[in-house]
C-alpha cells in the first residue's frame, strides 16, 4: 500500500477500536493506574531509521493499543490517581479537539479561521469573567492569549513585565552591560517556568529572587519588602513580583492584595501565576482566599488542569491588552494585517491549533454552575482527606486545603529521620500499584502530596489511598 488511507477506509479501520479507546475514559478503573514496561524504555533508546515500506492501518492501531495502553500508560482518569495535574478530560472537550483537528482552523489570524478567531476572543472573555478578572473590559483587543501551557504563558507575562518596566529600548537592543540589573521576586514555592523565563528573556536565572515562605507555604511579605529594598540600594531595578495563586506543590495562595500594594509602591509589574488554581478565584466558597487577584497586571491559568481539558491549553489574561501588542507586534512584508483580530501580533506563537474549541464547548455545555459543582466536589474530597489525616494517629497535615491539594506526612518512631521515612513510604505506596501520588518538599521537608484533579474522585477513593499509606507503614515499621 503506497497511497495514504482515505476517510472511508479510516472510519472502517478505527471502528473496532472505538470502544477500547473510549473505555479508557468511560471505564478507567478497569486498567491499572500506571503501566511502565522496562523494555519499552530500553527500545526507545535505539529507535532505528524511518520505516521504508508502508504498514496497514489496522496493524498500526493494534500496535498503538498494545504500546500505549498495555505497556506504558499513565491512567490519569483513574480515581486513584492523585499525582501531578492530569485531569480526566470532559467528553465535550475531547470532542472539541477532534473537531478542531479535523477542520484544521488556526485562530492565529482572522483569515486563517474567522470563526475560530472570533470564538477564541469570546472564550478568553468568558475565562476572565469566570475568575473575576474584569479589568480589561471595553478594550478593542482580546483579553489575553491562549498558549500551549502555563510555561509559555508565564514567559509571555514576564516579557511584558520586562518591556513595560525597562522600556521599549530593551525590546530593540536587549539588556546592555550598562543597564540596571533587572530582578523578579517569587515565592520559594514558585513554578520552574519562571526561572526558565528569566533565562530565555536574558535577565538571568540568578535575577529571580526566591523569597522564603511561612510554615503554610505563603510568601513572607516582610522578607519580600526587605529584598526589594536591598536590591534597590544595590542599584538593581526590580521589575516584577509574581504571586502564587495555587502553588504546584502545596496549593498555597499568596496574600495577593498585599503583593499588589507592594508592586504599586515600587512601580513594578504584578503577575499572578494561577496556572494551577486561578479557576477557583471567583467561586463563593474560595473567593476570599484570592482577594487581590483582580489587581494584577497579568494572570496565568491552565484550562488543562481544573477545567478538565486535554493537555495543550494555557492562558494568559492581561489588564491592558495593549501591552501584549506592544511586546509582540511585528512586521513582515509577506504578512498583511487586515485590521481584525490577529493573535499572531499578541503573543510569541505563530500558527497554532485551535485548542480553545474544547473549552468553548465545555463552558457552553456546563456553564458556571456546572463547573462550580465539579470544582467544589474536588475541594470537598480534599477537605475530607484533610479531616481524616487529622484524626489518624501518626499522620500530620501540612495545611488546610484551600484548593484541592492536600499534603501530609507520617510521623515515625523516635530517632528515625522523618524525611527519609516519608520518601521510603512514598516508594512503598507506589510499589503497590493500585494508587499513585507524589512527594513534595515545602520548607525542605518531605510530604506526601495528593492532588484531587479528577471530577469523578470521591471520598471512598481517598479512603483507599489512606488505607494504602497505612498498610505501607506496616511494611516499614512505625
Amino acid at each position: 500500500m503506497n497511497e495514504p488511507t482515505g476517510w472511508d477506509d479510516l472510519i472502517e479501520a478505527v471502528r473496532p477500536y472505538l470502544d477500547t479507546l473510549i473505555d479508557t475514559q468511560r471505564k478507567p478503573s478497569t486498567r491499572p493506574v500506571l503501566t511502565d514496561d522496562k523494555t519499552f524504555y530500553e527500545s526507545s533508546r535505539a529507535p532505528g531509521p524511518v520505516p521504508e515500506v508502508s504498514t496497514p492501518l489496522p496493524e498500526l492501531l493494534d500496535e498503538i493499543v498494545l504500546t500505549v495502553l498495555e505497556r506504558g500508560y499513565l491512567n490519569g482518569a483513574h480515581p486513584h490517581y492523585f499525582g501531578y495535574f492530569h485531569p480526566r478530560p470532559l467528553p465535550v472537550a475531547v470532542l472539541g479537539d477532534c473537531i478542531a483537528s479535523l477542520l484544521n482552523q488556526s485562530p492565529a489570524a482572522w483569515r486563517m479561521g474567522p470563526a475560530a478567531a472570533a470564538m477564541e476572543v469570546r472564550t478568553l472573555a468568558w475565562v476572565a469573567d469566570f475568575i473575576g478578572y474584569r479589568g480589561a473590559e471595553g478594550s478593542a483587543l482580546p483579553r489575553g492569549i491562549f498558549t500551549s501551557g502555563g510555561t509559555m504563558a508565564n514567559i509571555s507575562a514576564l516579557k511584558m513585565a520586562r518591556d513595560a518596566v525597562l522600556g521599549a529600548d530593551v525590546r530593540e537592543n536587549g539588556l546592555s552591560e550598562g543597564s540596571p540589573h533587572a530582578t523578579v521576586y517569587v515565592s520559594a514555592e514558585a513554578h520552574y517556568s519562571l526561572s526558565r523565563a528569566m533565562d530565555m528573556l536574558g535577565m538571568g536565572r540568578h535575577s529571580l529572587r526566591l523569597v522564603p515562605t511561612d510554615p503554610a507555604g505563603h510568601i513572607r511579605v516582610d522578607a519580600l519588602t526587605e529584598r526589594i529594598r536591598d536590591d534597590r540600594r544595590a542599584g538593581h531595578r526590580p521589575v516584577a513580583v509574581v504571586g502564587m495563586a495555587g502553588a504546584t506543590a502545596t496549593g498555597a495562595i499568596d496574600p495577593l492584595a498585599e503583593l499588589a500594594a507592594i508592586t504599586a509602591e515600587h512601580g513594578m509589574w504584578f503577575h499572578i501565576d494561577g496556572a494551577a488554581a486561578a479557576v477557583f478565584a471567583d467561586l463563593p466558597r474560595t473567593r476570599p482566599a484570592f482577594t487581590g487577584l483582580a489587581l494584577a497586571d497579568s494572570v496565568t491559568l491552565d484550562p488543562h488542569k481544573w477545567l478538565f481539558l486535554p493537555y495543550g491549553l494555557g492562558c494568559l489574561l492581561v489588564r491592558d491588552p495593549g501591552r501584549l501588542s506592544g511586546s509582540f507586534s511585528e512586521q513582515a512584508h509577506y504578512w498583511s494585517h487586515d485590521g481584525r483580530t490577529d493573535f499572531v501580533y499578541l503573543g510569541p506563537e505563530g500558527a497554532r491549533p485551535w485548542k480553545s474549541l474544547g473549552l468553548w464547548l465545555a463552558l457552553r455545555h456546563l456553564g458556571r454552575e456546572g463547573y462550580e459543582r465539579l470544582l467544589m466536589g474536588n475541594l470537598d474530597v480534599a477537605r475530607y482527606l484533610a479531616a481524616r489525616v487529622r484524626t489518624t494517629d501518626g499522620l500530620e497535615l501540612f495545611a488546610d486545603p484551600v484548593v484541592p491539594v492536600c499534603c501530609f506526612r507520617a510521623i515515625p518512631q523516635r530517632g528515625v529521620d522523618i524525611d527519609a521515612y516519608n520518601a521510603a513510604l512514598h516508594e512503598a505506596v507506589l510499589r503497590r500499584g493500585d494508587v499513585h501520588l507524589t512527594i513534595c518538599r515545602p520548607n525542605d521537608e518531605v510530604y506526601l502530596r495528593v492532588a484531587i484533579n479528577n471530577h469523578t474522585t470521591r471520598a471512598e477513593h481517598v479512603d483507599a489511598l489512606l488505607d494504602a499509606v497505612l498498610e505501607a507503614r506496616t511494611t516499614l515499621g512505625r
